[in-house]
């Protein structure tokens, strides 16, 4: 069984969070694929499905490398190969988690059973960490290695964990492979809105109802915009573009601190760079009403807030307070709350990203590399309290086809792009 077998193989599980025995039938997989990595490293299982790999070769420091075993669910509907056939064809191994994120997992055992046969030895102790429950928050999995790596006061130097890769032609009139590092990400938190009220008969409708209020209250979050801020990883990543786009683009993005009110209203219609530049809030989910015929008494709808760094979550509850208050509504963090402030930037002069974007031009030519800010939430965010140097990102090429697949229909991984990533993984290791 090679490479791309073994990946192939480890879509079939679904290790969906809940699908409790996937996630054991995929730990005994993994023991069977890589015997030496198993036999070799201290392995341990954290609450019960989560896995912690030490190598260690007697250095005071770790480097942490993250990835998790969990994936979104799939249905059948739209995919041109079952979402978790693992089928290999048209040259992409196809499945639920090629992209997000077992290839990481798997090639980075790929690459440390490689090292192992050819008898190398890190200078540093390395460490894989990986969660299970990275898609639904990460306090299961990820929070949990975490707390018993700082409980046994592991000094960790750098971590390097998914959020970003390799992207080509999603940049507008940029044709060069740019590799994206995330030296910092965006907060997460989520808050519900309620607004009560009286009911009736829909038959003879009263104004001002709590649905009508909610209504009014969506309108106003959609509209409004969070102040700018520009962030370290987003102004070294407009300089970056200053280097690709032509005139006159490159001229205004050299300096963007002083040239960015210029371009502010035009980055705020593109969503990708709007979402750089300010804390965002989205509604996601609307509850209300029990039949068609009966005026609801309560309404319920939840904001999704992705806070900028330099921002706190305390801060963006109080900011949709003020946006609703004159409309009857109540903000609450509900029984469930659960939040994480933003991560701060990396110094992108450090030493480990040095080597990161040393091995990322060695592995794939001709890609420019960039520090960028991670608007997702990744499992790293539950780390911050380890180690500052935290980076990430996915050797992966993705064009805006495949970017689209990630927790979309029919996600795949090419199968030489798998092969780079594994040829990355092992690459990055010798230096460390």
């Amino acid at each position: 069984m090679d490479e791309i077998e073994r990946l192939s193989e480890a879509i079939r599980f679904r290790t969906v969070a809940g699908n409790w025995e996937e996630f054991s039938k995929l730990k005994d997989f993994l023991e069977r694929c890589f015997p030496m990595v198993h036999s070799k490293l201290k392995v341990s299982k954290i609450n019960e499905y989560a896995l912690l790999y030490e190598w260690d070769v007697g250095s005071q420091e770790a480097v942490l490398l993250l990835a998790h075993t969990d994936v979104v669910p799939a249905s059948e509907e739209g995919w041109v190969h079952h979402p978790f056939s693992g089928d290999v064809a048209d040259g992409f191994v196809w499945g639920r988690g090629t992209l997000d994120d077992k290839s990481s997992v798997m090639g980075l055992l790929e690459a440390v059973e490689r090292l192992l046969s050819e008898g190398f030895e890190p200078r540093h102790n390395l460490l894989l960490a990986f969660g299970f429950d990275e898609e639904t928050k990460g306090y299961l999995g990820a929070k949990k290695i975490a707390e018993h790596l700082q409980n046994r006061k592991i000094r960790i130097r750098a971590i390097l964990d998914e959020g970003s890769a390799i992207v080509k032609g999603v940049i507008s009139k940029i044709g060069k492979p740019i590799a994206l590092i995330g030296i910092a990400e965006k907060g997460y938190a989520s808050f519900d809105l309620v607004a009560k009220g009286k009911g009736g008969h829909s038959s003879t409708p009263e104004r001002n109802t709590p649905l009508e209020r909610m209504a009014n209250a969506i309108q106003r979050i959609f509209r409004y915009r969070s102040r700018t801020v520009l962030t370290r990883s987003t102004e070294e990543f407009l300089k970056t573009l200053s280097r690709l786009w032509g005139f006159p683009l490159n001229v205004l993005l050299k300096n963007p601190k002083l040239t960015l009110p210029l371009l502010e209203p035009a980055f705020s219609k593109i969503p990708s760079l709007n979402a750089m530049l300010r804390t965002t809030m989205c509604v996601t989910m609307i509850n209300a009403g029990v039949a068609d015929n009966v005026v609801p008494e309560k309404v319920v709808a939840t904001v999704n807030c992705r806070i900028i760094p330099g921002e706190t979550a305390e801060q963006v509850f109080e900011r949709l307070k003020q946006i609703v208050e004159d409309l009857q509504i109540e903000v609450v963090k509900n029984e469930n709350w659960q939040v994480s402030d933003p991560v701060p930037d990396t110094d992108p002069n450090d030493e480990f990203y040095r080597i990161l974007s040393e091995t990322i031009q060695q592995t794939f030519l001709d890609v420019v590399v960039s520090p960028y800010l991670t608007v997702g939430a990744t499992d790293s965010r539950h780390y911050k309290s380890l180690c500052q140097n935290i980076y990430r990102f996915s050797p992966l090429i993705m064009d805006r086809e495949l970017l689209e697949t990630v927790h979309g229909k029919n996600e795949r991984v090419s199968v030489e792009s798998y092969k780079k990533m594994c040829d990355f993984y092992t690459a990055l290791m010798k230096k460390l």
